[in-house]
């Protein structure tokens, strides 16, 4: 019989459960898991810890909105409507527009959430050199008809591609995207990209590179061009995925299902479609009060492969000896964590400020987030918590932070990491519906939004036959939304529900990383089961044994009532977590999993999301072999 020795915390109150101990090996990506902490009762031997928390205990500002969101450019306004010389047909137009214009104004009306907003500064310039000319160069090179436009050219728009060609080879497929480069993978930008020395004088992006986590190279880039079929070849050869790079498409008329796309200092074009497909993404929000460190490109976003490039040529310059990226969510940390190794050795410093108490306060419980606070530190970040941006002002070649209470800081960069909005241009543009609250594009459950238009990836607001209404910005959720959009779209067999629970992953440098699915979120209750021999006290370990039998939790744990001690805070050691699992919960049922520096169990991850409730949690725990090597 498999005995742990555990300790279980509700409110203050800590129960030790037992287990047999076993050796558990530290790997590239983990994943984490507890609750709110209390004093740990002493025994003698201890081999997993296990935290529960009836809710989060952060004290901290209101969360960022939920990973990732990108902004959105205001709606552009309908194209002119030709005029008509019968009096009765203008008077019906008339009125149509002004239906029309209501309903837009109401729509326009309707209350957002303030930090759902890009702020006004969103639109400032991100990069003072020339945009490459569009490809094709001409809107003549466009066929007058393809059988399926996909709007993006990101993650999203790649898988749905794929899928259509295998259940269509024959297929004509044109992507239609605003980057100049070829279709490329996000998740590097902020993390393996900045091991790369010659990222600064890179030339080629689609040609960029970079080493994986099993010590491989591959590009960003998800096909060389000789994959794609050239635009104006599209028509001729009958089938193949071309690509339209630096275009966007600007309107849809979804009646006669049409679009016009257009690009700076060409003139528009309209493409008839027979299935349409919206993966816009997401864009970088702003911060009003570096409006002006923007404008004089001393404060800068990460979002594309472009962005990251122009971020390490400023890195270079001399005269940048001091960066602060401000953020305190998953990209902020990430790229601190990234930055800081990159910068350290050269004896240049990263500061990351962000509103909360601890970095990652909205989706790590209280002491996860300590925790994610003690590795940034010791990779070289400078943390400022509980800091919010009132105003920046030239300093030199830098840019000075004012604070809210009075304190300042001197910046030479500044990183924006303030989250994103899903791009919803096009879709105002083409009276699509949209979320008001969530944001994106409304589709049912088959990713479908009207006759003929499909959305996946960050721009589409779909509906989860389990856990409702849902936007996820994830990598893993942009791959498989965008593959079964394709399929759907295909049509080849009957549609298809996104039953998908989607992943994620992060890395806070070389010792730390975690994996999660479902809804991770910290205002929710959580449970967390740690290894007893990967939570160490100071620099001891806990003491681990497999001679006791694990302790009955007892009825009133939770009604005790007293507040649990924050790690960190005098009042007993240290607490240092290495591996473990942390469930979120909502009511009675598990909708989150956080893999604490645990690999290779995504699957039982899923599992415990499609079952969803159990009677104990420590025994589920007991699934993911915490104490066993990889």
């Amino acid at each position: 019989m498999l005995r742990a020795v555990s300790t279980i915390y509700i409110e203050s109150q800590a129960l030790e459960l037992l287990s047999s101990a076993r050796r558990d090996v530290f790997k590239l990506f983990r994943t984490s898991s507890l609750s709110t902490q209390a004093a740990a009762a002493h025994a003698p031997h201890a081999t997993q810890t296990v935290l529960t928390s009836p809710r989060a205990s952060h004290a901290a500002a209101p969360p960022p909105p939920p990973p990732p969101r990108g902004e959105a450019d205001p709606p552009a306004p309908p194209p002119p409507r030709r005029a008509w010389h019968v009096a009765a047909t203008a008077l019906a137009i008339t009125a149509s527009l002004g239906g029309v214009y209501y309903y837009r104004k109401l729509s326009d009306d309707s209350p957002v959430p303030l930090d759902e907003r890009p702020s006004p500064g969103a639109e400032a310039e991100q990069s003072p050199e020339a945009a490459p000319a569009p490809v094709p160069s001409s809107g003549d090179a466009f066929p007058k008809h393809v059988q399926y436009l996909l709007v993006g050219a990101g993650t999203a728009s790649f898988a749905a591609m794929r899928a259509i060609r295998s259940a269509r080879p024959d297929a004509q497929v044109l992507m239609v995207g605003d980057e100049p480069e070829l279709p490329y993978m996000r998740p590097p930008l902020s993390k393996e990209l900045w091991r790369e020395p010659e990222l600064a004088a890179a030339s080629d992006l689609d040609a960029l590179t970079f080493r994986q986590w099993n010590g491989r190279r591959r590009t960003v880039t998800y096909e060389p061009a000789a994959f794609y079929t050239p635009v104006e070849q599209l028509e001729a050869r009958g089938g193949g995925a071309a690509v339209a790079r630096g275009w966007r498409v600007l309107r849809l008329d979804v009646a006669r299902r049409e679009a016009e796309l257009g690009a700076p200092g060409r003139e528009p074009v309209r493409v008839a479609y027979d299935k349409c497909l919206l993966a816009t993404g997401a864009r970088p929000r702003r911060t009003e009060a570096l409006r002006a460190a923007a404008e004089a490109g001393r404060a800068l976003t990460l979002r594309g492969v472009r962005d990251a490039a122009r971020l390490a040529r400023e890195l270079r310059r001399d005269d940048v000896a001091r960066v602060a990226v401000l953020g305190g969510g998953f990209l902020a940390a990430e790229l601190s964590a990234a930055l800081a190794e990159r910068l350290r050795a050269e004896g240049r410093s990263v500061l990351q400020l962000f509103r909360e108490e601890a970095p990652l306060a909205a989706v790590l419980p209280q002491y996860l987030a300590e925790e994610a606070a003690r590795r940034l530190r010791e990779a070289g970040v400078t943390l400022v918590p509980s800091a919010e941006v009132l105003a920046a002002e030239p300093a030199g070649a830098g840019v000075r932070l004012r604070l809210a209470g009075g304190a300042a800081l001197d910046a030479d960069l500044v990183v924006e990491c303030v989250g994103a909005a899903p791009d919803e241009e096009l879709a105002r543009a083409s009276q699509l519906e949209t979320h008001p609250a969530l944001g994106g594009v409304l589709v049912n459950a088959e990713l479908q939004a009207r006759a003929g238009v499909w959305a996946a990836g960050d721009a589409a607001c779909f509906y989860d036959v389990v856990l409702g209404r849902r936007r996820v910005e994830h990598h893993d959720h942009a791959v498989v939304s965008g593959r079964l959009a394709g399929e759907n779209m295909a049509g080849l067999a009957p549609p298809k529900h996104y039953t998908h629970q989607s992943m994620f992953w992060s890395d806070l440098g070389p010792q730390l990383g975690y994996e999660a699915i479902g809804i991770i979120d910290s205002r929710l209750p959580t449970v967390g089961v740690f290894s007893a021999d990967a939570v160490t006290s100071g620099d001891k370990a806990l003491a681990a044994g497999a001679d006791a039998e694990p302790a009955a939790e007892p009825a009133d744990a939770a009604a005790a009532g007293a507040e649990p001690a924050p790690a960190g805070d005098g009042s007993g050691p240290e607490r240092r977590y290495e591996r473990g699992v942390v469930f979120y919960l909502r009511e009675k049922r598990v909708v989150g999993v956080l893999l604490w520096n645990l690999f290779n169990r995504m699957h039982v991850a899923r599992q415990v999301l499609a079952q969803g409730e159990f009677d104990d949690l420590f025994e589920v725990a007991k699934l993911f072999s915490l104490h066993e090597e990889e």
